[in-house]
């Protein structure tokens, strides 16, 4: 019979299982030997063969781990009713005959085991008609195979369940480190919008700083003074947007932003006149983040589409929410090449920003001025 060998790494249960398997084949040959001595004459002739017969299957049943589903089928039958004709002659074959019902019953689903087993009695009830020995031998047979079937499918459900809680933990694994991979790529970016948002208003304001001082030297009425004024409030920008940005990275490690101090430092800045309604209160980290933003980016608008406009900043707390309200008039310095710096994604970032927090943000023109509103539950 061709046997196909177990292939790759072996399982660390496999060698347990091969030894028992091989013990208990020496221990069945060495009790049929106590009971029927092996010859070359009569029945010690026949026990025998059947021995030889039994012995190369239960090995292939013992190495051959992967073997194909019809293999096993032919290997269970083939030991099965050699174990039922050599009950005949040695009551122990009826262990070999529930040996393969054991083999049958952790290998294939329930009614192939069944019928599997079954071989073992039809063999020896063969067997027993044709040597006119008395059937109730046969109820032995039976009795074998059935305790051997029941052994054999607890042993399959054990080794099912097994598979189940391992493919169970696996997909819980795999899960686990699928969200895990998902923070990252949140994280990251979260990062990456905090470093934009940062760079893009730091430069933003440098370079409407240095627009005013290219101006001034193009008018050529400029003195050394006001240029060392100039170039001070350029350092403090510098300065300033690199504070800014170790507070963000303060507030993405969760450490709490004060974001009314802030808000208040940057209408300053910016010329604003800032109002606060209602009972403020601690804001979670990313929302006071997702507000100064909303009020940073509308302010570095006004500055490069409105210059020297009016600005009313009104941040309002509500039982559970926030709001933040920025509004300009009309402009009256000129925006020169202001107006065309940045890459026009401010407005459409802060909306995905606040969108993610469950806020909404409203932008559009209010009579000759523009109004910016953010709303994020808090």
């Amino acid at each position: 019979m061709a046997v196909k060998f177990y292939r790759g790494r072996w399982p660390a249960w496999l060698p347990v299982t091969v030894a028992i398997r091989l013990v208990g084949l020496g221990l069945l040959l060495w009790a049929i030997a106590s009971e029927v001595t092996p010859g070359l004459t009569g029945h010690h002739l026949v026990v025998w063969i059947l021995v030889a017969a039994i012995v190369p299957a239960w090995l292939a049943w013992t190495i051959a781990q992967d073997a194909a589903r019809a293999r096993k089928i032919a290997i269970f039958c083939w030991i099965g009713a050699a174990g039922g004709v050599l009950s005949i002659y040695a009551p122990l074959g009826l262990a070999v005959v529930g040996s393969a019902a054991i083999g049958a019953g952790s290998s294939f689903e329930f009614a192939v085991a069944l019928a599997i087993s079954a071989v073992g009695p039809a063999a020896l009830a063969i067997a027993t008609l044709a040597a006119g020995h008395p059937g109730s031998r046969v109820l032995g047979g039976v009795a074998a195979a059935l305790a051997g079937l029941v052994v054999g499918a607890g042993r399959r459900d054990a080794a099912e369940r097994t598979k189940q809680e391992m493919r169970l933990a696996i997909e819980h694994e795999r899960a686990e480190l699928e969200h895990a991979r998902a923070e990252v790529l949140a994280e990251r970016n979260r990062l990456a919008r905090e470093i934009h948002d940062v760079l893009a208003h730091t430069l933003g304001a440098l370079s409407v700083q240095l627009e005013a001082i290219d101006a001034q030297l193009d008018g050529g009425a400029v003195s050394d003074e006001r240029l060392r004024a100039g170039l001070r409030q350029t350092k403090s920008l510098a300065t300033d947007g690199l504070a800014e940005a170790s507070r963000a990275v303060r507030a993405l490690r969760d450490d709490a932003l004060p974001f009314r101090a802030q808000l208040e430092k940057l209408c300053e800045l910016r010329g604003a006149r800032l109002a606060i309604l209602g009972d403020s209160r601690e804001l979670a980290p990313e929302t006071a983040i997702a507000l100064y933003r909303v009020a940073q980016e509308s302010l570095t608008n006004v500055t490069k589409h409105a210059p020297g406009a009016r600005v009313d900043v009104r941040l309002g707390y509500e039982p559970a929410a926030v709001s933040l309200l920025v509004e300009n008039g009309v402009g009256t310095g000129d925006t020169g090449a202001l107006a065309a710096t940045g890459a026009g994604y401010g407005l459409d970032g802060i909306r995905e920003r606040v969108r993610l927090l469950g806020g909404s943000v409203t932008a559009g023109p209010r009579g000759d001025g523009w109004r910016v509103e953010a709303r994020l539950p808090a």
